[in-house]
């Protein structure tokens, strides 16, 4: 701007600025430079001509005239001297030209050494990722001890109900007061193991009591037993003795009966031969040997009768011993009698006892039981503690060595991102992801194939950097080609100077706007590289937001598979758990059905036990009852060992008690045997169901453990839901933003567009106007009126070239909008790092796929993009603005297509100037003598409108014309992009949505359940 002000101050003889540079940092487009360079020309072709005009009027002295001959001549060498620039500008573009191939291979090489910086980027990840992954497992197995720690706190201040801390909450002890919580639980089981070893201490004196009491009991029974062995040995050889007694005792009783009758017949005969002696002896008196045969008969009758006197005593003495026999059997009876009431009244006390007694051993099994429970549960409780001890030790030994990986790991971590720190700025925005290790982890491997896409990508710069290289030869040629007019205008000026040669100010203010142009044609150069650089680098970020956006639609193809997947898995497994349930309902079922039985079994054990221990009591009174007789007969059979028949019958029918009582006692060993094979038999399944309980609770505590996992997978589904909700809301707002700057660019783009046609449509003008015909020498009044609209023309293309280049200063309309929006993505970015499915941070190594916003940048050709081209490619958004944006996007462009087409047909009627651009280079470029006629007869004729002007097809009308259909490609595609989006983000939402409903039907099921 400054640039033109001050041509047109050397033109109206205003002294200007020496330094063309001296200008506002804003860069000047090639386009208005070369207008502005044109105008000027007009101008001094425009003020020449008046002088040379005031010349031909006043002659002039032959001084001059030698001067002007001068200042010929220098101006015919001034030609030679600008070819040689132009040799030398040629030498400094194949300069340019092998310095640009030098750039190519250092970006070649700066391009591996990325790789390998890469590769050492990727290693330094991997290794990062698997000390993460052992931290985390030594993590994982320190919060499962933790969490058993804390599991038998709970159970052991249910069991106690004891408080382990001053807050009753476990769950949210801290590490450091586990100790002291496992401590007091230490002093408490030592203090109950010191209780419980008092206890075993009586118990086993107890038992050792009643050991000695069950071994005495044993040799009793022992001795008992021998004792009845030997009481039945004896009792046969009694037996046998009183057969041999009676048999002796009934041949002596016939012995002594017959000796009787012997007796009796003999005293009968003596008391029959008494008087029949006596008779005879009365006449043997008076004779002698009558008197001596008496005598040795009355001897004989003597001794007969000291025999009979001897019988009867013996006869007497007998039948006392009968009567005292007699005597002793009745008393022995009445013994008798009275021992059997005494022995009745002795069983009744000893059935009262044995009750008793059975009571007492009943509340001794029970305390026995209960013994032997405690002292289980004390040997269980001694084990558990011992192996929490133990668990103890080692969790503090894994602690201690988890603390010390740590802080070595915290080092090697520190280590490392002071390393990373150093390396490049990429490096530093890729140690945020560190944290996401394991969600990098597999994405690792896809990286690797964008890695690939990514050589692809630069091949494809390089092959963009050919077609660039080829603009810029282009570019090159429409700087030849304006060289050439700028020839063509040295001719005229040369023509000029020939015709007036005599005037010096013209000479020198030639010389000065030579210069000038040399100047504008190098920051022209200049402004052209500047806007290749531009080009570049907005071509790069329309890359990285396509590539933005393709992440972004990939993500949510992601996001949407995950969800699915995750649904499928919890299905699956809301299957398997009602598949558990109804095998737990079963198997609790069996387990009811089991215990039932369980108890008629204990309840049948514990009846048979009782009538054992009856049969057994009831043995063991008919033992002592069998001992009292046995030792009655035995005293009786010492009573009875001289006695009669009633002995003998007393002792036949013991022994018949005997023989019944026997076989009584092996009936009931018989019974016991049977009832001892019960007992083991029970035994057995009372084992069994034992075993059967251990594994169903197994079962059980392995379904419980999986309903813990399932409820920890549903909470880490509501945290992602909750995260994708803030997600979601982030992006609706981000979106809003976009959408809004957006149209903020699009009307900035409408705005440039339209100031790029009004530069255009004005060159235009002054070009025609300035190649048309003369001015006429006699009329000053038609030179004041064409100098004057100039004038004004020139002042409005100031004004409005003026107006768009106000925001000269950097980022004032264009990167205030690119910042908030950087600034946006950054933050979606971020945010979005937490999500395990999304990450927006590969953006930089995913560009090896197009998308369509890349085929319909690469459809346009680059020689042809604008000013409104390069200010639309600037706009790096990442979401397209919804349909209402569009339409407010494409309908202006439409307006300013048609309002330029009607103001160029307005132009073209009133300005005869068309020829010269619509003309060959032939015709552009022929000589000066065609130039001069054209000058004398514009001067003739002194009116404008001589040649005839065809129609234009000019190359700034069609890229015109194409510059907003590209736009309107651009931005139907973006609305394209933008409904795709929302179409996958009502999708997400809709796949959140059946999520949280099923995962609430989960939780009414679990508290269905609980219930």
């Amino acid at each position: 701007m400054p640039s033109k002000s001050r041509s047109y101050c050397e033109v109206s003889g205003v002294p200007s600025c020496p330094n063309p540079r001296a200008r506002g940092s804003a860069p000047v487009h090639p386009q208005t430079t070369a207008e502005t360079s044109l105008g000027r020309v007009c101008q001094r072709c425009c003020y020449n001509d008046q002088e040379y005009s005031g010349i031909k009027t006043t002659e002039l002295p032959e001084h001059q005239k030698i001067n002007l001959r001068a200042i010929v001549t220098d101006l015919q060498t001034k030609p030679m001297e600008v070819q040689l620039e132009r040799d030398v500008l040629q030498d400094t573009r194949q300069k340019e030209s092998q310095s640009q191939e030098n750039e190519k291979i250092q970006l070649k090489n700066a391009i591996q050494e990325l790789e390998a910086a890469n590769q050492l980027q990727e290693e330094m990840l991997r290794e990062a990722d698997s000390q993460t992954e052992r931290l985390k497992k030594m993590v994982q197995s320190q919060e499962e001890v933790l969490l058993e720690l804390h599991r038998i706190l709970r159970d052991y201040k249910d069991r106690t109900g004891k408080k382990l801390c001053a807050h009753e909450n476990i769950a949210a002890l801290h590490m450091h007061n586990l100790s002291t919580a496992f401590a007091a639980i230490l002093r408490d089981v030592d203090s109950e193991v010191s209780c419980l070893k008092e206890k075993v201490v009586l118990v086993e004196e107890e038992l050792e009591s009643l050991k000695k009491d069950s071994q005495t009991q044993r040799q009793l029974l022992l001795q008992q037993h021998q004792n009845r062995e030997q009481s039945r040995n004896q009792n046969t050889v009694r037996v046998h003795q009183v057969s041999h007694l009676q048999s002796t005792v009934s041949q002596l009783h016939s012995e002594s009966q017959e000796a009787k009758r012997m007796s009796e017949d003999k005293v009968k005969d003596l008391e029959e031969s008494h008087p029949a002696h006596s008779e005879t002896a009365k006449p043997q008196t008076e004779q002698d040997p009558r008197g001596q045969e008496s005598g040795s008969l009355q001897d004989q009758i003597h001794q007969l009768m000291t025999e009979l006197h001897k019988k009867e005593i013996e006869l007497h003495l007998e039948k006392e011993q009968n009567k005292r026999i007699w005597d002793r059997n009745t008393d022995d009876s009445i013994i008798i009698d009275h021992l059997r009431r005494e022995l009745d009244n002795k069983t009744m006390q000893l059935q009262h006892m044995e009750s008793t007694v059975k009571a007492m051993r009943a509340e001794c099994h029970r305390q026995m039981e209960h013994q032997m429970a405690a002292i289980k549960e004390k040997n269980e409780s001694i084990g558990r503690i011992s192996s929490l001890t133990v668990q103890l030790e080692s969790s503090k030994e894994t602690l201690c060595k988890v603390k010390e990986d740590l802080t070595a790991k915290q080092m090697d971590l520190e280590t490392a991102e002071q390393t990373v720190s150093d390396l490049t700025a990429c490096l530093q925005e890729k140690e945020s992801a560190l944290e996401l290790a394991e969600k990098e982890i597999k994405e690792l491997h896809s990286q690797l194939g964008s890695r690939m896409q990514e050589l692809q990508h630069l091949k494809n710069e390089e092959n963009r950097l050919r077609d660039v290289q080829s603009e810029c030869e282009t570019l090159e040629l429409q700087v030849t080609e304006k060289e050439r007019i700028i020839d063509i205008f040295q001719k005229q000026i040369d023509i000029i100077t020939q015709i007036v040669g005599q005037h010096s100010r013209t000479a020198g203010a030639m010389e000065v706007e030579k210069s000038q142009l040399i100047k504008e044609l190098n920051d022209w150069k200049l402004e052209a590289r500047e806007l290749k650089i531009a080009m570049d680098e907005k071509e790069s970020r329309i890359h990285e937001m396509e590539t933005r956006v393709r992440e972004l639609e990939l993500e949510n193809v992601k996001l949407i598979n995950t969800c699915t997947e995750r649904l499928r898995a919890l299905n699956d497994m809301k299957l398997e758990k009602d598949q558990l349930m109804n095998e737990l309902q079963g198997s609790q079922s069996e387990l009811a059905g089991l215990a039932e039985e369980f108890e008629d079994l204990k309840r049948d054990y514990q009846n048979k036990i009782k009538e054992m221990e009856n049969t057994v009591n009831r043995l063991k009174m008919q033992l002592k009852s069998a001992e009292a007789e046995l030792e009655q007969t035995r005293t009786a059979l010492k009573a009875i060992e001289g006695s009669d028949g009633l002995a003998m019958k007393v002792a036949v029918g013991m022994q018949k008690q005997i023989t019944a009582k026997r076989g009584q006692i092996d009936v009931l060993q018989s019974k016991i045997k049977f009832l001892e094979e019960a007992t083991t038999n029970a035994a057995k399944e009372k084992h069994y169901l034992r075993e059967e309980n251990s594994k169903l609770s197994q079962e059980l505590s392995y379904i419980t453990a999986e309903n813990t996992k399932i409820a920890g997978e549903l909470e880490i589904l509501r945290a992602q839901d909750r995260r994708l909700k803030e997600k979601l809301s982030k992006m609706e707002t981000a979106l809003d933003k976009a959408s809004v700057q957006f149209a903020e660019c699009q009307c900035i783009i409408q705005c440039q567009e339209q100031a790029a046609m009004r530069f255009r449509l004005q060159h235009t003008l002054d070009v025609k106007e300035l190649q048309g015909p003369g001015y006429s020498s006699t009329s000053a009044w038609g030179r004041r009126r064409h100098t004057t609209p100039l004038s004004q023309l020139r002042s409005a293309v100031l004004g409005s070239s003026r107006a768009p280049r106000m925001p000269s200063k950097p980022g004032v309309l264009k990167e205030e909008p690119l910042q908030d929006l950087k600034r946006i993505l950054q933050e979606l970015t971020s945010s979005d790092n937490d999500i395990p499915t999304v990450d927006l941070g590969k953006s930089d190594s995913s560009g090896g796929r197009k998308s369509p916003l890349a085929t319909v940048r690469n459809t346009v050709d680059p020689s042809c993009l604008r000013t409104a081209d390069i200010q639309s490619q600037d706009v790096t958004l990442p979401f397209a603005s919804p349909a209402g944006t569009s339409i407010f996007s494409a309908a202006p462009c439409r307006t300013s297509c048609s309002e330029m087409v009607s103001r160029e047909e307005r132009l073209r009627d009133k300005s005869p100037v068309h020829a010269l651009l619509t003309s060959p280079r032939a015709d552009a470029a022929a000589g000066p003598s065609a130039s001069a006629e054209h000058r004398r007869r514009g001067r003739k004729c002194g009116s404008p409108g001589g040649a005839a002007v065809p129609q234009t097809t000019s190359q700034p009308m069609e890229t015109s014309m194409n510059t907003p259909r590209r736009l309107q490609n651009k931005v139907e595609s973006l609305q394209n992009l933008v409904e795709s989006l929302q179409t996958k983000n009502q999708a997400l939402s809709s796949t959140i949505r059946t999520q949280e409903m099923k995962t609430d039907r989960v939780k009414e099921k679990k508290k269905k359940l609980s219930k």
